[in-house]
């Protein structure tokens, strides 16, 4: 069997876009209110609320990201440059196996 042509690619990535699409709608319309007595009216949030809701997790996102930073900024070991000494053996016979 021979490998995908470009075509067949697109057609794939188009096909599989409707699918989701038309899937993701049908789960909106299903979520959908009939009528806008259905659902009880919440209690507006204040601005201190909004604030440490937005706020918060702005802070929270910052501060895990700077300690996967810290975590993963490390001095890597570096060996040091190899020498120009040649090490010599006494022994030069071939080793028996």
């Amino acid at each position: 069997m021979g490998s995908m042509r470009t075509p067949a690619r697109v057609l794939t990535l188009a096909l599989s876009f409707v699918t989701m699409f038309v899937a993701g709608s049908a789960a909106a319309l299903a979520d959908a209110p009939v009528g806008s007595s259905t659902w009880p009216n919440e209690d507006d949030k204040s601005s201190l609320d909004l604030l440490i809701l937005f706020g918060g997790g702005t802070v929270g996102l910052f501060v895990i990201i700077s300690l996967f930073a810290l975590l993963t900024a490390r001095n890597n070991y570096v060996p040091p440059p190899p020498s120009t000494e040649l090490e010599t053996t006494g022994d030069h016979t071939p080793a028996h196996h």
